[in-house]
């Protein structure tokens, strides 16, 4: 349809670098397990804003200047940060309206790497429909960028891709011409009916095993629990205006 925004999928980083979008386009980076999911949790919650850096010495550094310092690496907190990477880790009462520094394995470095002028929203399942509705009324193409594991394609940012791509097609007019929309389309429409059951092969997931229960596994999956958009404004990830 002519005139129709596009939706591109890129299913890991290493691919960051060979997307055919024009501009203007929005990067729509997702990372479910689990720093996506947590930054729309925060938000939710009432965090401030969330500052997200790539390397650890840098949230060592800003831990230095008082900063609360929330981070992981191989999905454990590392030993000076203030809280790990969980989403249920945020909701206490005493993060209500504080700017927390976040760094962890895969999604900060997804977020860093996806800057470049395009602007910069945060996907899970808990924002979905949220974020379909925000993206529509942008008026710009969508580029969904999956974090993916070291570098490596993953089931779970894959499946997500397809949930929201479905959306973008099927309620807001958007087109593709992009084989890994497709296919994440495809994936979604399979595991849809039971998300849960279908997770359970992915890497990821036996990867994090000790570290997500079932409660915080549910959480990852209830789609549309929130009604955020974060979006990355300088330096900081704060709530989108979703009355635009």
């Amino acid at each position: 349809m002519a005139g129709s925004k596009t939706v591109e999928v890129v299913l890991a980083p290493g691919l960051f670098t060979s997307f055919i979008t024009e501009k203007p386009y929005v990067v729509v980076v997702v990372d479910v397990f689990r720093a996506t999911t947590s930054i729309c949790a925060a938000l939710d919650y009432g965090v401030k804003a969330i500052i997200p850096v790539k390397r650890i010495r840098h949230a060592r550094f800003l831990k230095r200047l008082g900063y609360i310092v929330a981070a992981e690496r191989g999905g454990k907190k590392v030993r000076f940060a203030d809280l790990d990477n969980s989403a249920t880790s945020f909701f206490q009462s005493k993060f209500k309206g504080k700017e927390i520094v976040y760094s962890t394995t895969n999604g900060t470095k997804a977020i860093k790497r996806g800057a470049g002028g395009s602007e910069i929203v945060i996907g899970s399942f808990v924002n979905l429909q949220a974020l379909a509705d925000w993206l529509k009324k942008t008026d710009k193409n969508v580029l969904i960028f999956c974090a993916g594991w070291k570098n490596k394609v993953n089931m779970e940012d894959t499946l997500f891709a397809g949930a929201l791509t479905n959306l973008l097609i099927n309620q807001h007019g958007f087109t593709t011409e992009c084989d890994s929309a497709k296919m994440s389309k495809h994936q979604w429409e399979i595991a849809q009916k039971d998300i849960i059951s279908y997770i359970e092969n992915a890497s990821h997931r036996n990867r994090l095993r000790n570290l997500v229960d079932d409660e915080l596994l549910d959480y990852t999956f209830k789609m549309n629990s929130s009604s955020i958009v974060p979006i990355l404004k300088g330096y900081k990830i704060v709530p989108a205006k979703t009355d635009q």
